[in-house]
């Protein structure tokens, strides 16, 4: 069979020029094929008014000519020399630096296979695809923004690309790491999966990490102009600022082999005032998990332990910072066949399920102590998304969530329900502040009931609450401890309103307290099947949000970006996001002024670029070296057998 290039494929499907039929032969599979065929202006600013999903058949789908997001759903053309794009508007001229955003690249991969067809053999294409908008093989998109010329500048590529390489020489889709798919059909035996998963050497290449993009200053410290690709298994590939090229991949216990674990949260914390980066890894036993919080500093580059919380097994996306805590924050998401189907490599809607009679917990770690000091708990809630954390004067700390009250969210983001006309609508997050009162004295409450219980003998200590003998005047007395002298206390919900995804705030403000976040919503009359509208809300309530949407079109995230020089007022700065028009069926991309939400500039792109579901960074600074392009070689990983 001929091969045809990504590029010519997608350009013919978009043409309608090709169509594919897939003959059953229950016979030829030990695995089902995986999941059907997918297909794949006026703006405004307006102030905004402040059921669980069913098992979905086969996704109605929407043909070429209806104006709708799904075709920003289909595999992306990348543009891999740098393109000048023009600028309608001003950008302002504080704004110089590079922004980069990832987004999905390949949702599908065609393949060849030999079918018997009447007794003869014969070659069709067969196609696999990723079941879930969060997976698939990424695409980086770079943006050279130069404010005093009013310039900008796009390229774009596919770092894993040889994945693609990978899934049609395997009929499927063979991950590094255990469950590091939401929600895919690998097409894969256990048997390989366990195989595929029990090498821990990743090649940069091969590795979709998909989850954030970041600069990651510690990893910067010898003046290396680069970025780093995070996913949710414990994977960083390093890309080169000026050209995307790859600088390699490296796993957390690579760094030190004490950050174990095969998981690992995408958005790491970076702390300016201690120059400390912070994350975690997620070490699984069989019905618990141990949470290893590291940090890595220019000091330090080999980083150093900071504390190991044991909790439940379950997908954590993000966590907390403030000035002295770290707080992990653990939903009822967990295994509920006693791990198996996680420890084998299941995608994590399929190994772990929401358990809402159960409580979600919030375990505090001392930056200072290097310990798990205290431990609150709350009705069961889901999230991806802290907003921000902060502490006050009387030693109580709040966190703010993008919450829902269970996970239907994640699987309403499966790519058949996303693409089928009969969905409901996504679920709107609320935005919801906890508050942990009184820390330090629940610290010291936890850790007098240790030292009082520490010396209890193993009879009284099976007796539970006991009475204890001791001395007193008129012979002896009875001391009785306080009956819930083990009790969790609550986290206490003290606001809860209409909220954002993907919420980003002035990162001046990140573990400290603040008054806005942005990110991106569902306009009140709209169909709410994907978010339209980018949103600016103040989080203590007294101020109606603020909303810019467009007809028929659809942000990705937005970023802020605040100016170099510190403004003392915290909605100073631009919040840019990329955006897809589906009338036109074009990307552009577009720069808001972050108080009012005006737009000041925008400029279309030279190809769509997918929805994503994913963290993007601005990095400030110098672009004349920017913007190179690739160097035409391989690197090691693509000159060894991958076999």
């Amino acid at each position: 069979m001929e091969e045809v290039s990504e590029v010519e494929v997608i350009k013919m499907e978009d043409a309608s020029m090709v169509a594919s039929t897939t003959i059953p032969i229950e016979a030829e599979e030990a695995n089902p094929e995986n999941a059907p065929e997918t297909l794949a202006q006026d703006s405004a600013v307006l102030p905004a008014n402040p059921a669980t999903l069913e098992a979905t058949t086969a996704p109605t789908h929407f043909n070429d000519v209806e104006v709708t997001f799904h075709k920003a759903l289909k595999n992306a053309v990348s543009t891999e020399i740098p393109k000048d794009l023009e600028v309608t508007g001003t950008l302002p001229e504080w704004l110089t630096g590079f922004h980069y955003t990832l987004s999905p690249g390949i949702f599908e991969v065609k393949y060849p296979k030999m079918v018997s067809v009447h007794g003869e053999l014969q070659q069709e294409t067969r196609t696999f695809s990723f079941g879930h908008w969060f997976d698939n093989i990424p695409q980086v998109n770079q943006f050279s923004f130069s404010g005093s010329n009013n310039t900008l500048k796009y390229r774009s590529t596919k770092p894993a690309h040889r994945a693609e390489g990978k899934i049609r020489e395997n009929q499927g889709y063979l991950p590094n790491q255990p469950s590091s798919t939401f929600r895919t059909d690998t097409n894969q035996s256990v048997f390989a999966r366990f195989l595929s998963t029990s090498h821990s050497e990743g090649r940069p290449s091969l590795e979709p990490c998909g989850a954030s993009i970041e600069v990651l200053p510690p990893f910067n410290a010898d003046g290396r102009r680069t970025v780093y690709c995070q996913n949710y298994a414990n994977q960083i590939l390093e890309l080169n600022s000026d050209n995307l090229d790859k600088g390699g991949i490296l796993a957390w216990d690579e760094v030190n082999p004490l950050f174990k674990g095969s998981q690992a949260s995408p958005h790491s914390h970076y702390d300016p005032v201690t120059k400390e980066l912070i994350n975690f890894t997620m070490e699984n036993g069989y019905q618990s998990t141990q949470y290893h919080f590291f940090s890595i500093t220019e000091k330090e580059p080999h980083g150093s332990m900071i504390a190991t919380v044991t909790a439940k097994t379950s997908h954590v996306h993000s966590f907390a910072v403030t000035p002295r805590y770290i707080i992990l924050v653990v939903s009822p998401l967990n295994p509920s066949d006693g791990g198996m189907k996680y420890s084998w490599g299941a995608s994590i809607l399929d190994a772990l399920s929401f358990k809402r009679t159960e409580s979600t917990y919030f375990y505090v770690i001392s930056r200072v102590k290097r310990r798990h000091i205290a431990t609150f708990k709350s009705e069961a809630f889901f999230f991806f998304h802290h907003v921000n954390a902060f502490e006050d004067a009387e030693d109580n700390v709040y966190l703010d969530f993008s919450l829902y009250n269970d996970d239907t969210i994640a699987q309403q983001l499966s790519m058949s329900a996303l693409l089928d006309r009969t969905s409901p609508a996504l679920t709107k997050p609320e935005f919801t502040r906890f508050e942990l009162a009184n820390v330090q004295a629940e610290a010291q409450r936890v850790e007098n009931y240790h030292a009082a219980t520490s010396n209890v003998n193993p009879v009284d200590k099976l007796r539970g609450l006991m009475r204890r003998v001791s001395v007193g005047h008129g012979g002896p007395s009875y001391a009785v401890p306080e009956k819930n002298s083990n009790a969790i206390p609550s986290a206490t919900r003290i606001r809860s309103a209409p909220g954002v995804e993907m919420p980003r705030i002035n990162p001046i403000y990140h573990g400290l307290d603040y008054k806005y976040t942005w990110g991106v919503g569902i306009r009140e009359d709209s169909d709410g099947d994907m978010w339209d509208c980018i949103t600016k809300l103040s989080v203590k309530g007294d101020v109606a949000p603020i909303v810019w949407s467009q007809k028929d079109c659809f942000p990705s995230e937005a970023i802020f970006v605040p100016p170099p020089v510190f403004d003392q007022n915290e909605d100073a700065g631009v919040v840019i996001s990329v955006v897809y028009n589906a009338a036109a069926h074009q990307s552009f991309i577009i720069v808001l002024d972050a108080k009012d939400l005006s737009e000041k500039a925008r400029a279309v792109l030279p190809e769509v670029v997918p929805l994503s579901f994913t963290n993007g960074c601005f990095a400030l600074g110098d672009v004349s070296r920017g913007m190179q392009e690739s160097t035409p070689t391989f690197s090691d990983d693509e000159a060894e057998d991958d076999d």
